[in-house]
C-alpha cells in the first residue's frame, strides 16, 4: 500500500519518518503498552476505530464499550473472538481466559429503543470504577464524546479519573474521538501517545500538536500532510519517536 500525503513539508521543518504499516505495527508490538493511554482522533472512516482495535489485540485484558444498536466495527471485535456481555460485572464464565490466556470482552447491551441508550449508563460507570481499582485492564472507548457528554452518558468525570489516576495501576484507556472538544481536557491530554488522522479544524490541530514532545509547529505541519488512512504517531511522553504510517485495511 502506498502511503499518500499532501504536499511536502517545508524543508526548514523536521519531518517524521514514513513507516510502512507492517513495520510500524511490528515495532509497536514490542513496546510495553499496559498502563499507556492512547488517543485516536480523526473523522469518520479515517481508520481510527480499526487502529484502536489492532492495538487492543496487543493487550491481554480488554473491555470494549459498545453504545449503538448496530455497529459493524463492533462486529469485527466479535469476529476476533471477543465475548459479548450485556451488563457489568461480567459472569465468572466470561472472565475465563481464552487459549492465549487473554480475557477480551465487548460490553454491548442490547439497544432496541432510543431510551435504552442511557438506561445502560450504570454498567459502563461500574466497569470504569472496577477497572480503576483492579488495574491491568485496557478500556476501548470508541465513542468518547458520547460517553462523556451530558447529552450522552455523562461519564466525563469517570473517564477523567481513569485518564488521570489509573495509569499507575496499569490501566490503559484507548479513547477515540472525532474532535478533542466536548470533554474534559484532562481526559484527552493525559495520554502517552496520540494517533492523529487528517483534521480540518485549525484549533484542533494546534491543540493536538501541543500534546507531543516535538515542536508543536512541526507536529501541526505533519498533521496537515495526512490523507486517507494515514496517521501521525505522536508520542506525548519522552523516550519515543514520532512517525507517520497508514492503516492497511487489508490487515483487518
Amino acid at each position: 500500500m502506498r502511503l499518500r500525503l499532501r504536499s511536502s513539508m517545508p524543508p526548514s521543518l523536521p519531518t517524521p519518518p514514513v513507516v510502512p504499516w507492517a513495520e510500524w505495527y511490528a515495532k509497536r508490538a514490542r513496546i510495553p503498552g499496559q498502563g499507556r493511554h492512547i488517543l485516536f482522533v480523526g473523522p469518520t472512516q479515517s481508520g481510527k476505530t480499526v487502529l484502536a482495535r489492532k492495538l487492543a489485540e496487543l493487550r491481554s485484558f480488554v473491555v470494549v464499550f459498545g453504545t449503538k444498536a448496530r455497529d459493524s466495527s463492533l462486529d469485527a471485535y466479535l469476529a476476533d473472538g471477543y465475548r459479548r456481555i450485556e451488563s457489568w460485572p461480567p459472569k465468572p464464565k466470561d472472565l475465563r481466559p481464552d487459549s492465549t490466556g487473554a480475557v477480551r470482552l465487548l460490553l454491548w447491551p442490547k439497544i432496541v429503543k432510543r431510551e435504552d441508550l442511557r438506561r445502560h449508563r450504570d454498567h459502563y460507570a461500574r466497569c470504569l470504577e472496577d477497572a480503576f481499582i483492579e488495574g491491568h485492564w485496557t478500556i476501548v472507548a470508541d465513542e468518547g464524546l458520547y460517553l462523556a457528554s451530558r447529552k450522552g452518558l455523562n461519564l466525563d468525570q469517570e473517564l477523567a479519573d481513569v485518564a488521570f489516576g489509573a495509569a499507575s495501576n496499569k490501566v490503559s484507556l484507548y479513547l477515540c474521538l472525532q474532535r478533542p472538544s466536548g470533554l474534559s481536557r484532562v481526559t484527552w491530554s493525559s495520554v502517552s501517545d496520540a494517533m492523529v488522522f487528517h483534521l480540518g479544524v485549525t484549533n484542533d490541530i494546534r491543540e493536538l500538536a501541543s500534546l507531543g514532545v516535538y515542536d508543536p509547529r512541526e507536529a501541526a505541519h505533519a498533521i496537515k500532510q495526512l490523507q486517507g488512512h494515514a496517521f501521525l504517531d505522536l508520542p506525548c511522553r519522552g523516550g519515543a519517536e514520532w512517525s507517520i504510517s497508514e492503516v492497511d485495511l487489508r490487515d483487518t
